[in-house]
C-alpha cells in the first residue's frame, strides 16, 4: 500500500458520484451476466487506453512497433479526435492511460493531451522507455499535471539493458529520471508518481535485486516486476526466465508451454474498458495490437455507441463463450488478476 498511496490518493481526488455510480453499474451488470448467462451491459467505459502514436525510437524484439512488424499505419493521433473523445466521456471516465503501442513522448502534443484530461478531472498515467525525459520535457510534464509515469528499465547495466531495449541507453534513462526528480523538487510537486517497470527475461532475472537498489538510489519507491509477453511461446523461447516466479508461461508434460491462467474466467477487461488506436479505431483491449477486432472508428461514431454496438456485443459474447478462439485471447493475462485501479 505504501508504494501506491500517492497515485491512489490522486485517483480518489478525481472520483465523482457519476464515476462511482458508473463503476457500480458495470460490476453489477458483469455479475448479473455471469449469473443469468446472458449479456447485460450497464454503464460506460471507466478505463481507457489511448495511443498517442505507434511510432517508437527503440527496436525491442517482442514489440511489433519496434520491429516494424505492425501492420497498421504509423502515425500520430489527431488532436480533434482526442479532445472530442475526452469531452464525450469525462463524466464517467475514471482512468486514462496515454499509451498502447509506440513511445507516447514522440507525439509533439502529448503534454497538451495530458493537461486536457487532467483539467477535466480524469486520472492520467502514461508509460515510457525514458529516452525523452529532457529538462524541458520534465518541466512540461509537471505543468501538465500528470499523475503517474511508468518508466521501463529492463537492465541495470548497459550490456543487459540493450539486449531487449535495442538502441537504448541506460544512462540516458537514468539521467531522465534525475531530471524529473529535479523538476518535481523545483516546482514543489509530488506528482507525477514515478514507477520503474522491470520486465523479467532470462538475461536480466539476475538483476531483480539490483534494479530495486538502483530505484532506491534514484529515490523511487515503486518497482514493478512484470512478466514478459512472448508471441511465440509454445515451444519455449530464449527470453523466458528460468525462475517460474517471473514466468508468464509454464511447461507441460508434453514439453509445450502454456499461459498460466485460470481455466474458467469471464473477461472483465472487455467489460469495463477499451482502447483507442492512433487511427481512432476503438478496440476491445490492449492485446489487439493489429486492430483485428475493432468495433469501429471515432470519426464514424462516438465511443459509447461503438462500445455497445453490435460488433462489440458479438465480440464480448464470443470471448465469454470461448476465448481460445481468438488469437489475442490465447496470450492474454486476464484471469491472472484483476484490478480497478
Amino acid at each position: 500500500m505504501y508504494l501506491n498511496i500517492l497515485p491512489l490518493v490522486a485517483f480518489i481526488k478525481t472520483l465523482t458520484f457519476n464515476k462511482l455510480y458508473n463503476g457500480f453499474l458495470l460490476r453489477l451488470s458483469y455479475y448479473f451476466s455471469r449469473l443469468l448467462k446472458r449479456q447485460i451491459l450497464w454503464g460506460k467505459p471507466e478505463s481507457l487506453s489511448v495511443e498517442p502514436t505507434n511510432l517508437c525510437n527503440l527496436k525491442c524484439p517482442e514489440c511489433p512497433s519496434g520491429t516494424n512488424n505492425l501492420n497498421r499505419p504509423r502515425l500520430f493521433l489527431s488532436e480533434p479526435i482526442y479532445k472530442t473523445l475526452i469531452d464525450d466521456n469525462k463524466k464517467h471516465l475514471s482512468y486514462l492511460q496515454l499509451y498502447f503501442q509506440g513511445e507516447p513522448f514522440m507525439h509533439p502534443k502529448l503534454c497538451e493531451f495530458i493537461s486536457y484530461a487532467v483539467k477535466r478531472k480524469i486520472f492520467v498515467t502514461t508509460s515510457t522507455n525514458g529516452h525523452f525525459l529532457t529538462t524541458d520535457n520534465c518541466k512540461k510534464i509537471i505543468e501538465a499535471g500528470l499523475q503517474q509515469l511508468i518508466i521501463s528499465i529492463d537492465g541495470t547495466t548497459q550490456d543487459v539493458f540493450k539486449k531487449y531495449r535495442v538502441g537504448g541507453s541506460l544512462d540516458q534513462v537514468i539521467n531522465g529520471i534525475k531530471n524529473l526528480n529535479q523538476a518535481k523538487t523545483n516546482s514543489r510537486k509530488k506528482l507525477p508518481h514515478i514507477a520503474i517497470q522491470f520486465v523479467v527475461f532470462k538475461h536480466n532475472e539476475h538483476q531483480v535485486k539490483m534494479v530495486k537498489e538502483l530505484a532506491k538510489k534514484l529515490r523511487i519507491t515503486d518497482v514493478r516486476l512484470k512478466t514478459a509477453q512472448i508471441e511465440d511461446y509454445e515451444n519455449g523461447n530464449e527470453l523466458m526466465p528460468q525462475n517460474p516466479k517471473y514466468a508468464r508461461y509454464s511447461k507441460t508434460e508434453s514439453g509445450k508451454y502454456v499461459l498460466k491462467r485460470k481455466a474458467k474466467f469471464k473477461c472483465f477487461r472487455v467489460w469495463n474498458a477499451s482502447v483507442v488506436s492512433a487511427e481512432g479505431d476503438v478496440l476491445p483491449c490492449c492485446f489487439d495490437k493489429e486492430a483485428k477486432y475493432k468495433y469501429g472508428n471515432l470519426e464514424e461514431h462516438t465511443l459509447n455507441i461503438l462500445w455497445k454496438g453490435s460488433k462489440a456485443r458479438t465480440f464480448k459474447a464470443r470471448v465469454w463463450e470461448n476465448p481460445k478462439q481468438f488469437d489475442i485471447c490465447r496470450n492474454c493475462t486476464e484471469g491472472l488478476s484483476r484490478t480497478w485501479f
